[in-house]
């Protein structure tokens, strides 16, 4: 139709003398008409064999049109809540029970130490949960920071509430050498065994040396900042003065090193988060971003939940540890370096 109209427009366009013009012009108004009624055509045959699956091999939609699904917050939870350790959560009533029935102190240190274990999972989930919903890396490193022992500063605010000073200097020894021995030595094990990439490194494992010196030395601080005020109060110049002073002298000495750990501490935050984020970046973390399973309202919800019954199981655990040690003769020291951290 095309190859006619053309040919009729050249023989029109050579025939004509003085009307070539408008002859041109009344044969390309037809072109367009015969173009259009092409496309038309083109376009109902095209839709009588559309099938739904064309649109998988479509273009990347753009920003505009892309829409991105919001978690549901009832699976995520019901992810979370599977788990098989949260089975341990059933201790959690057992353990009230026992402390409102007067069961004994065992049994409600018993019960309330199973049911820690769960509980501090569960805010351990919230708190990666409300990380990857902020999206930010700076406030999730913080959070992580901050809620990573938040189950072990209850536990000492609710020891010093007590008075049970002894559990606490323990508890703080303990959470250092569990780290220093018990979790280095874990992660060790369980790399060697765990594949990377379909491929098991066995002996050889790799991981960043600034890290591991910046984490070894913080420890290591720590563990001088403990010690120091026992050296300070055993020291040969504090025979000079009165046991009232040496204690005067030794809390000054503690309070001072308190600050100086804290310090250090928020430096080490700035130096992970702002400064030296690649160093502390494994390759798990710049291959993998996994989505967050529940809104940050959400998270947030599950973690004051776990809170308070974190905080309810810790006091009536602390309140139970004189009933222990004079019933089943534990001494403090064990409950407080080996139990508790």
């Amino acid at each position: 139709g095309f190859a006619a109209a053309g040919g009729s427009m050249a023989s029109y366009t050579s025939g004509s003398g003085g009307n070539n013009t408008d002859g041109v012009q009344t044969m390309s108004k037809l072109l367009l008409v015969q173009q259009q009624k092409e496309l038309i055509r083109l376009k109902r045959r095209n839709s009588a064999t559309y099938t739904p699956t064309e649109h998988l091999h479509s273009p990347i939609p753009s920003k505009e049109t892309e829409v991105v699904a919001k978690p549901g917050n009832c699976a995520g939870l019901m992810q979370i809540m599977m788990d098989p350790i949260n089975l341990l959560l059933l201790f959690w009533p057992v353990g009230c029970a026992s402390y409102y029935l007067e069961w004994g102190d065992g049994s409600t240190f018993g019960y309330n130490f199973v049911a820690m274990i769960p509980l501090a999972k569960l805010l351990g989930d919230a708190t990666e949960e409300l990380s990857a919903g902020l999206k930010n890396d700076v406030v999730g490193g913080l959070l992580n920071a901050t809620f990573g022992n938040a189950v072990e500063m209850i536990l000492m605010v609710q020891t010093l509430r007590a008075g049970q000073l002894d559990v606490v200097k323990g508890t703080l020894m303990g959470s250092v050498l569990s780290n220093l021995l018990l979790v280095l030595g874990m992660s060790f094990f369980i790399g060697g065994l765990t594949p990377v990439k379909g491929v098991v490194r066995g002996k050889e494992q790799s991981f960043s040396k600034e890290a591991a010196l910046t984490n070894m030395t913080m420890l290591f601080l720590a563990a001088l900042t403990f010690a120091l005020p026992t050296v300070v109060f055993s020291a040969d110049v504090m025979n000079e003065y009165t046991p009232a002073e040496k204690q005067d002298v030794t809390v000054k000495v503690s309070r001072w090193c308190s600050l100086y750990i804290l310090c250090a501490y928020i430096a080490f935050l700035l130096f992970q988060l702002f400064t030296h984020v690649d160093v502390f970046k494994g390759e798990a973390d710049e291959e993998e971003d996994e989505g967050a399973s529940i809104t940050p309202c959400c998270a947030i919800g599950l973690l004051f939940c776990t809170t308070c019954l974190v905080a309810c199981s810790s006091e009536w655990l602390v309140s139970s540890i004189d009933g222990l040690v004079e019933d089943w003769g534990i001494c403090k020291a064990f409950i407080g370096i080996i139990l508790l951290p």
